[in-house]
């Protein structure tokens, strides 16, 4: 039996391909040069998503349960997951809003901050909060 690539091994030979290959046979400053480019960047994303946009998903949600006290019993799916990191969200924006929260309620910021790095990371591999 032979192992198949993965999904991210796949996606990273069509993003070699993008570059290497359909890059090269447009001019610099074509419209369709930048489409691949874009297309390479997005076909990047969906990579870095499915390396580890689960496991920072379920860091998302163990920060969110122990700040609105609820059980960390989690869904098993992605959608389902992410469904609830999204009303869990909602809820501690809720709870922002109505109770003012400041700076000083550390626990709260650190979650909003660390969850909002960790998205752009996916998006940007290059970013960094680092001076």
């Amino acid at each position: 039996m032979q192992d198949k690539p993965s999904a991210t091994e796949l996606l990273e030979a069509i993003q070699d391909f993008l570059m290497k290959e359909v890059l090269p046979e447009f001019k610099e400053k074509d419209l369709l040069a930048y489409k691949t480019l874009v297309s390479w960047n997005m076909l990047g994303v969906i990579s870095r998503e499915i390396r580890s946009g689960e496991e920072l998903l379920d860091k998302e949600l163990v920060r969110a349960a122990s700040l609105l006290k609820k059980k960390q019993d989690f869904p098993k799916t992605w959608n389902e997951k992410k469904a609830l990191a999204s009303a869990w969200n909602k809820e501690l924006r809720d709870i922002i809003r109505k109770e003012k929260k400041s700076l000083e309620d550390a626990d709260y910021w650190k979650h909003v901050k660390e969850s909002v790095i960790e998205k752009v990371e996916i998006v940007n591999p290059r970013f960094t909060t680092e001076s």
